[in-house]
């Protein structure tokens, strides 16, 4: 597992880079995780629409669980191999945990970050500018 940052803009042929925001109610992990994978599979990278689906869900679900904040924003940038989601995950100067070993199993919740870490190739925290903590992961296309 490796700590990311958003990458630059990709070329324009490749998707661009697009951003959801959303009330945080809970329909809201259905609805972005739709609207991500309709974009994935637009650009034509159904091979990880699945994975891209599942952490997606997880990690906006973990966002509307976890937070207090009215309305929870999603980044997504197409790069030349893979594709980064960004989430907003809470008020500045707090950052969420990334999960390292697996849960107990009798635990009731704690496993929609380690699904994240076991699906996708990378998984991180990260602040933005204004120092509003952000969960993100990467996907790489097959092939690529």
């Amino acid at each position: 597992m490796t700590t990311i940052s958003l990458p630059p803009a990709p070329p324009p042929d490749m998707g661009g880079s697009y951003r959801f925001v959303a009330p945080r109610t809970a329909t809201t992990p259905k609805v972005v995780r739709d609207l991500v994978t309709t974009l994935v599979i637009a650009f034509g990278h159904e091979d990880i629409a699945d994975q891209l689906r599942l952490c997606v869900s997880e990690v906006v679900t973990n966002a509307y669980r976890h937070t207090r904040a009215a309305h929870i924003a999603v980044d997504v940038s197409f790069g030349t191999d893979n594709v980064t989601v960004w989430v907003d995950d809470g008020p500045p100067g707090w950052l969420p945990r990334v999960p390292h070993p697996e849960p107990p199993w009798r635990d009731e919740s704690g496993r929609g970050l380690y699904l994240v870490s076991r699906v996708a190739d990378r998984l991180g925290v990260d602040a933005d500018d204004e120092g509003v903590p952000r969960l993100g992961f990467s996907i790489g296309y097959e092939g690529a």
